[in-house]
């Protein structure tokens, strides 16, 4: 857990990350980044591979990531800009994956999800590649503000299959995009209005053993992020723990 003190409230965040009780390999990833600007940039990514194929895909993608954010000395001047500069560091993320897994026959048919809230201002970026979530916490609601990227979804969205039965499949997690799979990558950018609202970005460890109302009301519930994602993580493997569990939680608390 962190907290940052700015002029008008305290930015608390927290990572908690578990391999849940089926996978011996916890192929997830995030990281939590804030600059003096006031930026914050989330990032979580959900490794597909194997055995060390997904946790080395997942990580040299967040890593890059953070690096080159890290690394900017100039401060971001406009949320357009900010978005093009993050649409650009992800496509080198993918194409240094993709790169790794065509030169090392170890890593052969890596890849992962990814997800990133970034904050600038009064703004909130969200861009995604596969089926990790990004959620906000406004007026008390759980929003949804990523796509999930998997085939299910796909027929869910044409009107081919019913929530229900789409929750019932069993190739509900195929996922039709990724980073490091081609060469290039598409991935879904969309800029939502961002007045201090809690975040929430999580593996599909989570969402498919929690409900949606149940994280809404454990979000509700909980004012330290640490004791939210903990209490995200324990209750997902109560539920079964069914693959690899990673919750990362920003918010801001008034002065």
């Amino acid at each position: 857990m962190k907290k940052q003190v700015n002029n008008n409230y305290v930015n608390d965040y927290a990572i908690n990350s578990n391999p849940g009780r089926v996978r011996l390999v916890n192929e997830d990833n995030a990281k939590i980044l804030t600059n003096p600007a006031g930026d914050v940039l989330m990032v979580l990514a959900d490794g597909m591979g194997g055995h060390n194929k997904g946790d080395y895909a997942s990580k040299l993608a967040v890593d890059y990531i953070c690096e080159e954010f890290n690394k900017r000395k100039k401060t971001f001047y406009s949320t357009f800009l900010t978005r093009l500069w993050l649409q650009y560091i992800v496509a080198k993320a993918n194409k240094i994956i993709f790169n790794m897994s065509e030169k090392n026959p170890l890593y052969k048919g890596m890849g992962t999800t990814l997800v990133i809230a970034f904050i600038h201002k009064n703004s909130v970026i969200i861009l995604n590649a596969g089926d990790s979530r990004a959620y906000m916490l406004k007026e008390r609601q759980l929003v949804r503000l990523s796509k999930d990227e998997t085939y299910v979804d796909y027929l869910k969205r044409s009107g081919l299959v019913s929530e229900k039965e789409a929750n019932e499949r069993n190739d509900k997690n195929v996922l039709m995009n990724a980073l490091g799979i081609y060469p290039s990558v598409s991935f879904n950018v969309k800029t939502y209005k961002y007045s201090n609202e809690s975040l929430l970005l999580c593996s599909d460890g989570l969402y498919n053993d929690v409900k949606e109302i149940n994280i809404e009301e454990i979000l509700n519930k909980n004012q330290r992020a640490l004791d939210v994602v903990s209490i995200l993580i324990h209750e997902a493997n109560a539920k079964g723990g069914t693959d690899n569990i990673t919750a990362a939680y920003f918010k801001r608390n008034q002065l």
